[in-house]
């Protein structure tokens, strides 16, 4: 019970939108890594439908972002013990000059986003 309340009284201080860090710890998770080929992104989204992620380019920063839902709104629950969250999410990332933001291929499957980013031709 006590965790719940916790959980409430930081939700109201950090207010309902998620953003990139939620003390300490980022969401959705995500790793990158790069081959001789291109950028590697890949997010873990469980839960979350193709239809409420958005992927987007701003100058040189990759934008992703999104809804995850809580199911049970609504539905005459109480939590007892909530630990997964729910809400809008944000992450950005800058990207390096060598990878060419005009060919990124984004493709979510099993609750994961894999982002490809081809290097420059340069």
């Amino acid at each position: 019970m006590f965790n719940l309340k916790f959980q409430e009284v930081v939700g109201f201080l950090l207010g309902q939108e998620s953003h990139e860090e939620r003390l300490g710890i980022c969401y959705p998770p995500l790793d990158v890594y790069e081959n001789s080929n291109e950028l590697c992104i890949e997010v873990e989204i469980p839960g979350v439908s193709q239809e409420e992620i958005s992927v987007e380019v701003v100058g040189r920063t990759l934008v992703i972002s999104g809804m995850k839902r809580d199911t049970l709104v609504n539905k005459g629950v109480r939590y007892i013990r909530m630990e997964r969250g729910f809400g809008r999410f944000r992450r950005e990332l800058d990207i390096p000059e060598i990878f060419d933001l005009e060919k990124v291929d984004a493709r979510f499957s099993d609750g994961i986003l894999n982002i490809r980013i081809a290097r420059s031709d340069n």
